[in-house]
């Protein structure tokens, strides 16, 4: 049987009228404001939506440059295309300065200059990628390797050791290991310190599963006793 209604809740305005009124004097009252608000936050999302559309065209035109020029120079081989690839991914890096394609360009330059023995080139270059790629990166472990490198070939040893420890403390070290640990020990050996050397010709020989490396380390080994 339904609850009788009670005469005081018969002459009680309606909740939801109540609130659907208090909601109307509001919006007749801050029109105006409302209005204004309501279009900011449509040209905020139009504009947001603008910007996401242009950065993916904007990363898209840069890999497709990228895909060029590196395809060009594989075909053309090195030393035969490394001028037009070094051109090509300084112009990619000039004309897509902020795109993930540039950064790897830095890269890139780096290898390319190496290879030519213009380490003053090559350093800068190496530097410039690692200022800009993201840390776990794949590539930055082989950067600071060739960093280390290119100290190396100046015999700059106190920088080619930071920049090889570096690489080993880098988050995807672990694919390079045996790499790194060769380096450093290659370092130390270049400094007469062959116990230090030793330590890390070890350690290289127990991350590497390559059988000339493994040759090449127990030679070193065996010479530094």
């Amino acid at each position: 049987m339904a609850s009788k209604i009670e005469k005081k809740e018969l002459l009680e305005p309606d909740k939801l009228q109540l609130f659907v009124l208090t909601l109307r004097t509001f919006a007749e009252k801050h029109r105006a404001r409302i209005f204004a608000g309501a279009a900011i936050f449509l040209l905020a999302i139009l504009l947001a939506g603008g910007i996401y559309l242009y950065q993916l065209q904007y990363e898209a035109n840069a890999g497709k440059t990228y895909n060029r020029v590196f395809e060009s120079a594989m075909k053309a081989g090195s030393p035969a295309g490394d001028n037009e690839a070094i051109k090509g991914y300084k112009d990619l890096i000039h004309e897509y300065p902020r795109s993930h394609a540039a950064v790897t360009a830095h890269y890139r330059l780096g290898n390319l200059y190496f290879n030519r023995n213009e380490f003053d080139a090559a350093i800068i270059a190496y530097q410039e990628f690692l200022k800009k790629s993201p840390a776990q990166s794949d590539l930055v472990p082989l950067a600071y390797s060739g960093l280390g490198a290119c100290h190396e070939a100046k015999k700059d040893f106190a920088k080619a050791l930071e920049s090889f420890e570096s690489a080993i403390k880098s988050n995807a070290a672990s694919s390079f290991e045996a790499l790194n640990f060769s380096n450093i020990a290659r370092v130390h050996e270049a400094l007469n310190n062959p116990a230090k050397a030793v330590e890390f010709y070890r350690k290289a020989l127990g991350k590497t599963t390559d059988p000339l490396m493994t040759l090449y380390l127990k030679r070193k080994l065996s010479i530094l006793g």
